[in-house]
């Protein structure tokens, strides 16, 4: 981010040197899908290829793919089970019109615990290779020798659990190029401030780490959701959150595993949550600032609920007051509700016609919250507070509630 600072002049009238910073990458549209395949003693002795149900991914392009194996494949006189990923119907995105899409694929048997195992293929990276698949001519890309069928079935390598076995894909999608110039940046050159070199030196340091969830660097830990799998390190975890440093407790279950489920949030906010755990911030501030603050409150993430709050109150407005006030109580948020109650107490006039503000306030279970704004500043006039009968007054004018009465003042 670029200094507004005053810069000193040289004694010796050293030109000043500036950097632009630019940026070439390309969008990558992850997603993961898990093909339970039941029965499977009495499919593999079909000789033809089994298929599994046509799916839809990632997110953005929306492409649709299909898994084919083939139980019983014989390969240089041994018996294997093989596994390819085709591509049935093109979504959007740059290679739309072309009728193909580039990506990398990943398969892999998961266990009764859910633990990916025998995992075959390429993820993002110097080393992989991108492959093109094609709507024609029978464009597919898998694995011939993916296991023998010796070891799927092999009682002890638990693959084939009560005659049900589950395959994982992973995929890779490549999306449009995205090009990027960053803010003019002063380079050290004898008049930067040792502030600013410290600043400077913070902000390489936020993207390094940044980069090492991005770029899925040395990661030991999975983190899973309804439809996605991130990669992630228990160090910085545990550093950042006394819930996952719990959780990663020498007898706990994800500690053995490796594995994290989290499937009471949408995929973007636990991809959020973990953007600003490594790097203090996320893409996902301005839409979905509501969801982000409650998984900071599950995982006690301070930074990332303090972020939450700060652009919350700065986004104030007569049509979401209450839901703030709301908010603010069930996910305890201090700040946020001192300013909600602060907006609502200043613009009390204009919200007591509004429907949306008076419904909220009727709402049996919003009572407690709304009562504290009878405690807003000594400029209140009437102080009666009878709960027990429906009535809150806390001025001049009323709100009906149903069998109570709502002031806040003239």
């Amino acid at each position: 981010m670029a200094q507004n600072t005053t810069k000193q002049q040289s004694s010796t009238n050293i030109p000043e040197i500036f950097t632009i910073e630019g940026e070439t990458d390309i969008e990558q549209d992850e997603f993961t899908f898990i093909w339970t395949v039941r029965h499977y003693s009495v499919l593999s002795e079909l000789e033809t290829c089994i298929s599994s149900p046509v799916f839809r991914g990632g997110p953005k392009y929306n492409h649709a793919w299909r898994i084919e194996m083939r139980p019983k494949n014989i390969v240089e006189e041994v018996q294997h089970m093989s596994l390819f990923l085709s591509l049935v119907e093109c979504g959007k995105g740059t290679y739309s019109k072309e009728k193909m899409v580039k990506a990398n694929r990943q398969f892999a048997i998961l266990t009764a615990n859910g633990k990916p195992t025998n995992v075959t293929g390429d993820r993002p990276g110097p080393t992989a290779t991108i492959r093109e698949y094609k709507l024609t001519g029978n464009s597919k890309w898998g694995f011939q020798k993916f296991i023998t069928s010796a070891d799927l079935i092999n009682p002890e390598n638990k693959f084939v659990v009560d005659d049900t076995l589950k395959i994982q894909c992973n995929i890779w999608i490549c999306g449009e190029l995205k090009e990027k110039v960053g803010n003019i940046k002063e380079r050290p050159n004898g008049n930067t401030s040792v502030e600013n070199r410290i600043t400077m030196a913070r902000h390489h340091v936020v993207i390094d780490i940044g980069k090492m969830f991005k770029e899925s660097i040395r990661t030991d830990v999975t983190i899973k959701t309804n439809n996605r799998i991130f990669r992630a390190h228990k160090a910085i975890l545990m550093t950042r959150s006394s819930v996952f440093a719990a959780m990663f407790a020498v007898d706990m279950l994800e500690n053995e595993v490796n594995i994290v489920e989290i499937t009471d949030f949408d995929d973007d906010i636990v991809e959020g949550m973990l953007e600003h755990l490594y790097s203090g911030e996320t893409d996902y501030m301005n839409e979905r600032v509501q969801e982000l603050l409650q998984i900071a409150e599950k995982y006690n993430l301070a930074g990332l609920k303090e972020g939450c709050e700060y652009q919350l109150v700065d986004n104030l407005n007569k049509e979401n007051a209450a839901a703030n006030l709301i908010l603010a109580n069930n996910y305890n948020a201090p700040y946020l509700k001192e300013k909600a109650v602060e907006f609502i107490c200043k613009n009390k006039g204009e919200l007591l016609k509004s429907q949306t503000f008076c419904e909220a306030m009727k709402a049996q279970t919003n009572t407690s919250i709304f009562a504290d704004l009878f405690f807003y500043h000594q400029s209140v006039r009437a102080q009666t507070l009878n709960l027990g009968s429906g009535t809150l007054n806390l001025g001049s004018g009323t709100l009906n509630l149903g069998s109570g009465t709502l002031n806040l003042g003239s």
